[in-house]
């Protein structure tokens, strides 16, 4: 055997053991021991495990040996569950401002943000670990934002300035509708200006160094052929003369060279985001509260091959409609995401009970449930909410993912808040009851393994 491969052999069993020891877990591991783990990557696990360790899920299940010196946290027999956090798409109710109406969306929500000084740490109670905000207003008001519950007050840091574009179908009112096909006009009239401007100074650009390079190959000629006549006659060495003072030399201005680089016409920075949307660069959000803002929404977009979203919204007047089933297929047929609140609404004029949820999901639509109410109340009666809908034909995942991962996605969130296995992140919650037992509460809120909320610490700090 050559020297050097003994030498590699004698080096491999040394080496393994390195490489062991470096990527094995440093800090110490944290057990938590519950009645059941809804994973949102499988079936839930009962009476079940999920070990902690340097910010990460090293192991879940039911039946695992715990690590040496690990800590415990034993609740078991009171239905305690553990899931992924909330996500609230939209948490208006974050959001002051006394603008109206028009053509806006030069705005944030974020910079409309009004928070009391509890709010974000009642959402981190709830279990809500990020939250969606819209800019207010009617029309075109801007774009919405993400934010952080775990962030601080009055102006938490966002995680996303700037998301969604927001539009106003509210009311299918004549006025709302019309703004919008203004907007849309006169954002596809801005893009056709800057195309055609573009056009006109790719065409000078090019003229201007076709000339260039016409005049550096006519002075090449005439130096070359200046070499060939040196010494000619007097005409050819005498300067030119002067052109007489107040006469026309016949010679045209100097041309000016055009821009290097494309400087576009100016847009409205109120229009730019519809323009951005039409150029596929962003994703709009459109707000409905009944059936007929929907169809006057289908009429307004045409055959425009566009990405965006449905809300459908609560109407001003409160109570959620409940006739949208009327265009339950055209929803389903435009293969979009859809926004709707966590309730179980009566047909208009009846007392009979809809479950747009159900029927949007099992018509093949991605849904994503928003609390029954736009307040903080009702962030406190979601999983209420939640249970109603199970309880009537829902898929319980679904209904669970809806208010977890999916909205979350649609946030651009998705590394934020996963689903649990192992090496995900730590980030979860825990209750002392089942999801969607409404009374349950939330006991402990961990991002990446650290607690963010306790309890049980915060009652006796009290």
């Amino acid at each position: 055997m050559p020297a050097a491969a003994a030498l590699l052999l004698l080096a491999a069993p040394l080496l393994a053991p390195q490489e062991a020891d470096q990527s094995a877990p440093k800090g110490r591991a944290t057990v938590y021991r519950v009645d059941l783990i809804e994973t949102l990557d499988g079936d839930p696990i009962k009476n079940g495990f999920v070990i902690v360790r340097d910010g990460l899920i090293e192991k879940i299940g039911q039946a695992l040996v715990l690590p040496e010196g690990a800590r415990v946290r034993d609740l078991r027999g009171s239905g305690s569950t553990i899931t992924p956090p909330l996500a609230l798409s939209h948490a208006n109710f974050l959001v002051r401002s006394s603008r109206g109406g028009g053509l806006n969306g030069r705005f944030r929500a974020v910079d409309s943000l009004w928070l009391e000084p509890e709010q974000l740490h009642e959402l981190l109670e709830l279990g809500v670990l990020v939250a969606g905000v819209d800019p207010p207003g009617d029309g075109v008001p801007g774009r919405s934002s993400v934010i952080s519950t775990d962030g601080g007050t009055p102006a938490p840091e966002p995680l996303v300035e700037d998301l969604h574009l927001s539009f106003q179908m509210m009311g299918s009112t004549r006025s709302a509708k019309d703004l919008l096909r203004k907007a849309i006009a006169d954002a596809e009239k801005a893009i056709e200006g800057e195309d055609k401007a573009r056009e006109a100074w790719q065409k000078a650009r090019k003229e201007w160094e076709e000339k260039q390079k016409a005049k550096a190959e006519e002075a090449k000629k005439s130096a070359e052929g200046g070499k060939d006549g040196a010494g000619g006659g007097k005409a050819a060495q005498d300067p030119p003369k002067p052109a007489e003072k107040g006469k026309d030399d016949g010679k045209k201005p100097e041309e000016q060279e055009p821009p290097k680089e494309f400087e576009a016409p100016k847009i409205d920075p109120n229009l730019m985001p519809v323009v951005e949307w039409l150029r596929k660069e962003r994703v709009v959000q459109v707000s409905f509260d009944k059936p007929a803002a929907w169809l006057h929404w289908l009429d307004l977009l045409g055959d425009r091959d566009l990405a965006w979203e449905a809300v459908l919204a609560l109407p001003r007047w409160g109570g959620f409609a409940g006739n949208f089933h009327e265009v339950k297929d055209s929803i389903a047929a435009a293969g979009v995401r859809v926004y709707l609140p966590a309730s179980l609404p009566d047909l208009p004029y009846t007392r009979i009970a809809s479950h747009p949820a159900a029927e949007l999901h099992a018509a093949g639509v991605e849904i994503v449930l928003t609390p029954p109410r736009a307040d903080l109340e009702g962030v406190r009666s979601l999983r209420l909410g939640l249970a109603d809908l199970v309880r009537e034909g829902l898929d319980r995942r679904t209904a669970i993912e809806a208010v977890t991962l999916r909205p979350a996605a649609a946030m651009g969130q998705e590394e934020l808040v996963q689903a649990l296995k192992p090496g995900a992140p730590a980030t979860f919650i825990l209750l002392d009851g089942d999801f969607l037992n409404p009374v349950a509460e939330v006991q402990l809120v961990l991002r990446d393994g650290k607690v963010l909320y306790d309890r049980a610490k915060e009652e006796e700090d009290k």
